[in-house]
């Protein structure tokens, strides 16, 4: 990282103890990950398919955004609020539908 990505203290070759914490911070902070911004139509398409996935009961496959990475749930859904309760082999998983960036059916199968 150079001096010029806006970090002042990367560039000294002496850093006090307590700029080290705060050089850790601006680490941890730029290694977030982003919430992907989706797009209307792409609103509309996961819509379309949880309300489709709901009515036939189907399997689907749900992917929630976390800041550490994406996790993948596949079973049955069904809603409340706004939360999306995903029926796994695991259990049930309460999920934001906020949170939700991808959902699509699995072909083939059925509860």
């Amino acid at each position: 990282m150079n001096i010029r990505d806006g970090n002042i203290f990367e560039a000294m070759r002496l850093v006090l103890p307590e700029h080290q914490a705060l050089m850790a911070q601006i680490r941890r902070d730029r290694a977030k990950r982003k919430r992907p911004v989706l797009t209307e139509e792409r609103l509309e398409e996961m819509q379309y398919t949880l309300s489709e996935a709901i009515r036939e009961g189907r399997t689907v496959r749900v992917t929630v955004f976390t800041p550490e990475r994406d996790v993948v749930l596949v079973g049955s859904v069904s809603v409340c609020g706004r939360e999306l309760r995903v029926q796994t082999v695991n259990g049930v998983r309460v999920v934001d539908v906020r949170d939700v960036v991808e959902m699509e059916i699995v072909s083939g199968n059925s509860i």
